[in-house]
């Protein structure tokens, strides 16, 4: 082929992939817009709380919709969710077959700028069907208040939904971690730059500090916060591959799970609301924060 007949069939295959690259772009947007409308008012008031909830014996069950006992809560309203560090946090709506749910999560400051970190049963129901049953239409809506959408809302984008293979195929609680990453919002803007930077990942920390813990338990529609120090680890974890789990001083209830557990003045996040026991109250697990936990779940997102 001569040189002319080079370039233009060099300059007709980039024509196309600008093309393909386009309607991509396109489809995404329209799968996120749909996402947004499908989400609608009515739709997010009758989301039920999803729960994970574990026995004397160990014996783990995930609940949607399970009624609360507010018996020993130890949660308040926060005033300005808005305002940084709160803004990082939200309430994450979802889809578990024709039942809509909720849970709590927290915006990353991740290289992306569109990392979402929650709890591994709030994307996968883990352990069960093979790790193949994820959650659909996820929507993480930062400083949820009353309603209220400040920051707008980010949802999940398709096949970029993570929780660790422990977690999926074996509901091993010490990795009971989801993240992924979400479409911009309405206007265009990165989830972590929308809500004013987001939290970074804080890995291997000491287990003995206090935490300041958020989420949206039962049916508050305004975020709460419990800042409290380490309780104790789960001695029930300690037969379960990888680092037993931790406490904290707070008694979330569901709804909750999946809101961050955060240090060095709201900068950091250290753990997240994993689940509660049976008959030990004052005490909310979750897993912890460690290279061979989240790290390898972030790692490159």
């Amino acid at each position: 082929m001569s040189r002319p007949g080079l370039l233009c069939a060099a300059l007709a295959l980039a024509l196309v992939l600008l093309l393909l690259a386009e309607a991509a772009e396109g489809s995404e947007a329209s799968r996120a817009d749909r996402v947004r409308r499908y989400w609608t008012p009515q739709r997010m008031e009758s989301a039920r709380p999803l729960d994970l909830v574990v026995g004397a014996e160990g014996r783990q069950r995930l609940h949607l919709g399970r009624a609360a006992s507010l018996a020993g809560a130890s949660f308040a309203g926060v005033p300005t969710p808005a305002v940084p560090p709160y803004s990082a946090n939200g309430r994450l709506f979802l889809r578990v077959g024709a039942l809509h749910g909720y849970c709590s999560a927290t915006a990353i400051d991740s290289p992306t700028r569109r990392l979402v970190l929650t709890a591994g049963h709030c994307v996968n129901e883990g352990g069960f069907f093979g790790g193949r049953r994820w959650y659909r239409d996820l929507l993480f809506v930062p400083a949820y208040s009353g309603g209220k959408q400040p920051f707008g809302a980010f949802p999940a984008r398709r096949g970029k939904v993570f929780a660790p293979p422990q977690w999926t195929r074996h509901g091993n609680r010490d990795f009971d971690l989801g993240a992924f990453l979400a479409y911009p919002n309405e206007r265009g803007e990165a989830l972590a730059d929308a809500v004013g930077g987001g939290v970074a990942v804080a890995l291997d920390q000491p287990r003995r500090q206090e935490y300041t813990t958020f989420g949206y338990p039962h049916k508050y529609r305004w975020m709460q916060t419990c800042t409290a120090g380490y309780s104790r680890d789960d001695r029930s974890t300690l037969v379960l591959a990888g680092p037993p789990t931790l406490g904290v001083a707070c008694q979330w209830v569901p709804g909750a799970s999946g809101g961050g557990w955060l240090i060095e003045g709201g900068a950091a996040i250290a753990g997240l609301t994993s689940y509660g026991v049976l008959g030990v109250l004052g005490t909310t697990y979750g897993p912890y924060f460690s290279r061979e936990t989240v790290g390898k779940l972030v790692a490159g997102l």
